[in-house]
């Protein structure tokens, strides 16, 4: 026999070596042990996490002559013929070139049948999404009452084109992208039994390209080998896949902190020469400080991760459309360098608020000199605000049961209300203080002219403010 893919040598053949979809393997094993099995099943998720081989194996369990708790035992004529794709039951259906009502017909015609083999048909419809609209429509009695002996698996990508009426008549499980650790870990595992050497890191640059799909993973792995002279390096996964290791994305924002812009350069020309996409690389920089960010021993403090989060978010749409994008990398990972200078600010600031400033402090303006301020050890007494009432009445009249303040103006009268409690404490009586009406009035009466209406109006519109009740407009 000739050479066999990565992905067809290592492809599951029991429940249990199926990668990342543990709540779906073991809820299908229980129910083969029980009896319980559903007659129609709907298997969504992405592509190449396994969701016809799961669909195989359950055809295998259900037909095994002698199945161990739930699972095939891949020795029986039944399970070697559903391996090599020769068992008779087991029907697979490809619903991208085989998705008219016609094909659906003929379906609903075998399906009446019994076995031929083993104790089950099993229908494998792949991308099944795919089916006419009279299709889908063709199958539903199908679908509801199928035979004893038949049991349906809808293989998809896209649930949300799958009518209700065939989902409501099947089980439904969701397959999910499988982690990046569990992916490196098969492959890590292909690599030993291939006797292949290989750099830990590559691995991981394999499981990031493969973007969850363990059968994309495999085949990228399969290309490795064979580029590889043995060993398979970071360097030359990098490169063939575009994706840049954890060190390089290390460099790049350790750099742009620095501000070591000729070095940013450099690294970024090299990348551009090398054929790397500006947008996967500003990309991978931010999943990479996610990574640093969920990290115990991360390489940059909480506050940068956040700075550059920030920062390099902002500027995806930026390179993506711009005419010369590494360019617009290159000062998007160079505005980092700003840090530093707000960090030192912010610090500045934070200990100017321990200085006491005394009255002694002056500038000579004749020598061009400035005496700094001494620095008191003491915590400076804490100044409360006050203000004389006194500057904003006009007029007290003591009353019998009251006291009556006229203020002053408008602005007054304002500053007299905020403190009636205290005035009321000062004269031990009901205060009463009456709004001035003539300064309202004149408030009222003012009227902009055209011209600084206008300006008035884009200050408001650039700024979207708000329009306070009174504002004043010229008549039309």
């Amino acid at each position: 026999m000739g050479y066999l893919a990565i992905p067809r040598k290592y492809r599951p053949s029991t429940f249990n070596q199926v990668i990342g979809q543990e709540h779906i393997t073991e809820t299908i094993k229980n129910a083969i042990k029980t009896g319980r099995v559903a007659h129609a099943y709907i298997f969504a998720g992405p592509r190449g996490v396994g969701k016809t081989t799961t669909a195989r194996i359950i055809a295998k369990a259900m037909n095994c002559e002698s199945p161990n708790n739930g699972e095939p035992c891949n020795s029986c004529l039944s399970c070697k013929g559903i391996n090599t794709g020769s068992f008779p039951d087991v029907i697979e259906i490809d619903a991208a070139s085989n998705r008219g009502i016609d094909q659906i017909r003929e379906l609903r015609e075998t399906v009446l049948y019994s076995p031929v083999q083993g104790k089950y048909k099993v229908y494998i419809i792949d991308e099944f999404h795919m089916l006419t609209k009279e299709a889908f429509n063709a199958l539903l009695k199908t679908l509801e009452e199928p035979p004893a002996h038949v049991v349906f698996i809808l293989a998809t990508t896209e649930l949300d084109k799958i009518p209700p009426t065939i989902l409501s008549r099947c089980q439904r499980f969701i397959f999910k992208k499988v982690s990046e650790k569990k992916v490196v870990e098969t492959l890590s595992d292909i690599c030993d039994k291939e006797s292949i050497n290989y750099e830990t890191e590559a691995l991981h640059l394999i499981s990031i390209a493969s973007e969850g799909c363990l059968r994309d993973a495999e085949s990228i792995l399969d290309q490795m080998i064979s580029l590889s002279e043995g060993v398979i390096k970071t360097e030359t996964v990098s490169k063939f896949l575009g994706v840049l290791g954890g060190k390089l994305l290390k460099e790049l924002l350790k750099n742009g902190f620095e501000g070591n812009r000729v070095k940013l350069h450099e690294t970024l020309s090299e990348l551009d020469s090398s054929g790397f996409n500006p947008s996967t690389v500003i990309r991978q920089l931010i999943k990479y400080i996610e990574k640093q960010f969920l990290s115990v021993d991360s390489d940059f403090s909480e506050e940068e991760m956040n700075v550059a989060f920030e920062i390099l978010t902002k500027n995806i749409r930026t390179i993506d459309a711009h005419p010369f994008p590494f360019t617009a990398l290159l000062f998007s990972l160079y505005k980092l360098s700003y840090y530093k200078d707000i960090k030192k600010l912010s610090e500045l600031m934070q200990s100017l608020k321990n200085i006491s400033f005394k009255d002694s402090t002056r500038i000579d303006i004749k020598k061009n000199e400035k005496k700094l301020p001494s620095i008191s050890k003491e915590k400076p007494p804490e100044k409360k605000e006050t203000f004389d009432l006194d500057n904003y009445i006009k007029k007290v009249e003591k009353q019998e049961k009251h006291v009556h303040i006229i203020p002053k103006n408008g602005i007054a009268y304002d500053r007299l209300i905020e403190r009636k409690a205290e005035l009321e404490k000062r004269f031990d009586k009901k205060v009463i203080i009456p709004e001035p009406k003539s300064s309202r009035k004149i408030a009222r009466d003012v009227k902009l002219d055209k011209d600084t209406e206008k300006k008035v109006d884009k200050v408001i519109s650039l700024f979207h403010a708000k329009i306070l009740p009174g504002y004043p407009r010229t008549e039309k």
